[in-house]
């Protein structure tokens, strides 16, 4: 790593005070860090949030009555719930509230079922079988989140590696016909948290968080391999659907939890040097990615220039419902606890990382399995330089939701 990915001691101080401030959770105290929350933090969730609305509104271009109101009011509770919560404040109520009501906190994400069992029927794509998976699949991870401790216990095992064969094989259950990639994919899937436990020592297993991580793995998986019925939205089903977006809100509701959020570093406060990395390092990573695509022909250019509104529309919505999702998994969450708590160098954990988050491509598109996960690791490995450099998920998002948006401009789609 070079020094665009060095963090300087402003950027790296909420990490360091991480434990303290669990410590004080566990103990009932005010965290320290829920001092520092300011009108600002609100302020531009609020803004964020707001503009999705309108963005959403805009994009129906229907009447704001009948099948189109679900959705609007689904997508934007949706974005609200997962823009709102991560303030730091409502992260740490949440973790106290798990402390203190547990039951009633693991049972919560159920609640998500009430509009799937109210409107799924009428277009008869839910029966018991789908409403009882999918019951589980969102009580476990919680249940996971709320029982975990850094320490890790022998009853963990058990607990931990049914949380995660759950979206692996309830699915399968009942389906006649087995795909051997398929079944070969979901196997090395389970295997991931075993791979954990043989290969961490005595001490790192003290503070290994096996639950969380069998809980994040859990959510993960259960996305990216559809173990959730499909439950389309009118005017939103670029986005997958009703559960993808569901559990938007439930990682974030999980990492709070979990006592884990504190370490994703998720601040909506630029600065004139997160800036600037952002910015180089997108620049550099076009630099390398793009002959290397062009050279393969995996990239085609292909020139497509939307209007202001429709490029506004894609740029926020990419950045609230794929990109930063998917730098608080990959790298406010996987990244910080390969480095912080099993203690591998940052180059290390950088690369596991971006192979981690270039498997994740190899769902969508399984027959181009091989330059797009070249270009996936690096691009990985340059999401993961700006969030070591500003220890900022948001700058990581950020630069993320730009790549894909310039792909989809100047090559049509030819990048996720």
């Amino acid at each position: 790593m070079n020094s665009l990915s060095e963090p300087d001691s402003s950027a790296t101080s909420p990490a360091a005070q991480e434990s303290t401030a669990q410590e004080n959770l566990q103990a009932g105290a005010p965290a320290a860090h829920h001092a520092r929350v300011t009108v600002w933090d609100w302020g531009v969730r609020l803004a964020i949030w707001a503009a999705l609305v309108a963005l959403f509104a805009v994009q129906l271009g229907e009447p704001l009555n009948g099948p189109a109101m679900f959705p609007l009011l689904l997508s934007s509770l949706f974005a609200g719930g997962f823009i709102l919560a991560s303030v730091p404040s409502v992260a740490q109520t949440l973790r106290r509230a798990a402390l203190a009501e547990p039951i009633a906190l693991s049972l919560a994400p159920l609640s998500l079922l009430v509009p799937y069992v109210t409107y799924a029927p009428a277009d008869g794509t839910t029966d018991t079988s789908h409403l009882l998976i999918t019951g589980i699949l969102l009580f476990l991870p919680t249940a996971l989140g709320i029982l975990n401790t850094p320490d890790f216990r022998r009853a963990d095992l058990t607990l931990g590696l049914v949380t995660v064969a759950a979206p692996l094989i309830l699915p399968l259950v009942g389906n006649q016909s087995f795909d051997l990639s398929d079944v070969a994919l979901r196997l090395g899937a389970f295997l991931l948290p075993v791979a954990l436990l043989i290969f961490t020592g005595r001490e790192q297993k003290r503070t290994l968080n096996f639950l969380f991580v069998c809980a994040v793995l859990s959510v993960w998986y259960a996305v990216e391999l559809n173990a959730f019925p499909h439950f389309g939205l009118i005017g939103a089903e670029e986005w997958g659907g009703y559960f993808r977006l569901a559990v938007l809100p439930l990682f974030v509701f999980l990492l709070a939890i979990s006592g884990q959020f504190e370490r994703v570093g998720l601040s909506f406060r630029p600065t004139a040097r997160a800036v600037s990395i952002t910015a180089s390092n997108v620049i550099l990573l076009a630099g390398i990615s793009v002959p290397i695509g062009l050279f393969s022909g995996f990239l085609t250019p292909e020139f497509a220039a939307p209007l202001p509104l429709d490029a506004a529309t894609s740029l926020l919505t990419g950045f609230v419902f794929a990109a930063l999702p998917a730098e608080i998994l990959f790298r406010g969450t996987i990244l910080t606890y390969l480095e912080q708590t099993l203690r591998l160098p940052q180059s290390a954990a950088t690369v596991i990382s971006a192979i981690l988050f270039a498997f994740a491509h190899i769902v969508y598109e399984p027959t181009e399995i091989g330059w797009r996960f070249v270009l996936a690791v690096i691009a990985g490995i340059f999401y993961a330089r700006i969030y070591l450099a500003t220890r900022n998920v948001v700058a990581a998002g950020a630069a993320h939701a730009v790549v894909n948006w310039l792909w989809s401009v100047v090559f049509a789609g030819g990048a996720h």
